[in-house]
């Protein structure tokens, strides 16, 4: 099965997560998207940065790669990540020079080591396909790691951003959305993650390697730290 990632992401997050040094953002959000150029059914990987910051095509070399960046800050810190995402998957649809029918879409500085796996399990299914946590308050779904049409995106998901406001003030959440719409939508296996999580800043399945980070750090140094952190 061939296909596009959507990668989303923010190297400088404007609201309180414990994994919030922008460098150390910028090194997780290398590595797994190198980690995701490297599996060869997909033939798109985009990644959009919603802090205003960019990660140049330049770096990785591929023809498959599209990188994308605005900034989504205040819309971030007052009404949580999860509408600063769904802006972020809506602007690539717009904007992405690649044709998109349907699409994957991850949290930026995540690899699902099991990709290959699900991706199989993922063929025959229509619409959209989701893991529901178990440990997850009850009617959310899990929007880590997803896939959907894009027709379904545009129908189900876009019209209702603004209303990604959070509990807090009175709206709702990402999660809950995407089980509101798309609860009846066919389940896939848990998915195994490589990186670290951005609330707690712990280490998921594994984390990556001191090779990959290494790697990841020469890149900051050739391009120098400004041409990814300066705001457009």
């Amino acid at each position: 099965m061939s296909g596009t990632m959507i990668l989303t992401g923010a190297i400088r997050p404007s609201f309180s997560v414990q994994r919030n040094d922008p460098y150390t953002r910028l090194i997780d959000y290398l590595c797994a998207i190198r980690r995701w150029l490297d599996v060869e059914t997909l033939d798109q990987v985009i990644y959009c940065d919603a802090s205003g910051c960019v990660i140049p095509e330049e770096v990785f070399h591929s023809e498959k790669f599209e990188s994308l960046n605005f900034d989504a800050s205040e819309a971030a810190k007052q009404n949580g990540a999860g509408m600063a995402e769904m802006m972020t998957v809506s602007l690539i649809l717009k904007n992405s020079r690649f044709q998109i029918n349907d699409f994957f879409k991850c949290t930026g500085r995540i690899f699902v080591i099991n990709f290959e796996e699900l991706s199989r399990e993922m063929e025959w299914r229509e619409d959209v396909s989701l893991f529901l946590r178990p440990w997850y308050a009850e009617g959310w779904a899990d929007t880590r790691f997803f896939r959907i049409r894009t027709e379904c995106f545009k129908t189900w998901i876009d019209p209702r951003i603004p209303e990604l406001t959070g509990y807090h003030n009175g709206g709702q959440v990402v999660e809950s959305l995407f089980h509101e719409y798309l609860s009846n939508a066919q389940r896939f296996s848990e998915p195994r993650m490589a990186g670290v999580g951005g609330h707690c800043n712990n280490p998921y399945e594994e984390d990556f390697s001191e090779q990959e980070k290494q790697r990841a750090e020469e890149i900051v140094r050739k391009f120098g730290s400004p041409t990814f952190f300066c705001h457009s």
